[in-house]
């Protein structure tokens, strides 16, 4: 699946400490997800795991994508492919724009001369599409799978986690990564949201 960019990609810098924040959000779920007692549903999705290049006793997750792959580690997630990939790096709290196909990042070594710091928003946003291309489908299929009250649980499960910073529910976040990927323009703050607000158009 890849769609086009929308005609309007104007995204302002503090949406995407939004977007950082949801990410990481998102790998704790993930991380739920590989633990399933049905089995690891990443793996069922078709990521390859493989041992991290960094951190001993930690996996990477692997998965062609749009001409490129996402990679899934702990501390790092995101697409590299053809021109500029995009990463977010968990311990930073930050997306970045990532300068090599061929070398992806190295959780604990991160390879600071391939991180584009400073990129203008719209290159930042346009790298980002792939990753919430897939970030988006995957999501949708793990609600098909499993129902809303699977996430609803993850979500819960990672409230009580110490020193979690806990974004929107899951519901919501869906559909604000989706307001991020298809309609910017329209793009609300996360913390204007909440499960008694939903009547925000966005």
């Amino acid at each position: 699946m890849s769609l086009a960019p929308p005609p309007n990609s104007t995204v302002a810098p503090y949406f995407f400490r939004d977007l950082s924040e949801g990410i990481q959000q998102h790998m704790y779920f993930w991380g739920s997800d590989v633990v399933q007692p049905e089995g690891n549903f990443l793996i069922e999705q078709g990521f390859e795991r493989s041992p991290s290049k960094g951190v001993k006793g930690t996996s990477c997750y692997r998965l062609p994508w749009q001409n490129g792959h996402i990679e899934l580690y702990g501390s790092c997630a995101g697409w590299y492919g053809h021109g500029n990939g995009f990463t977010f790096i968990r311990p930073k709290k930050r997306c970045y724009i990532w300068l090599s196909e061929e070398i992806t990042p190295i959780p604990g070594d991160w390879q600071d001369e391939l991180i584009l710091k400073g990129a203008p928003t719209e290159e930042l946003y346009k790298a980002s599409l792939p990753f919430l291309d897939w970030l988006i489908f995957y999501e949708t299929s793990v609600l098909d799978h499993f129902g809303s009250v699977y996430r609803t649980q993850n979500y819960i499960d990672y409230q009580k986690v110490p020193l979690a910073k806990a974004w929107i529910e899951p519901g919501l976040a869906l559909r604000w990564f989706r307001c991020f990927r298809e309609t910017p323009e329209k793009l609300v703050r996360s913390k204007k949201l909440s499960q008694k607000n939903t009547e925000l158009k966005f």
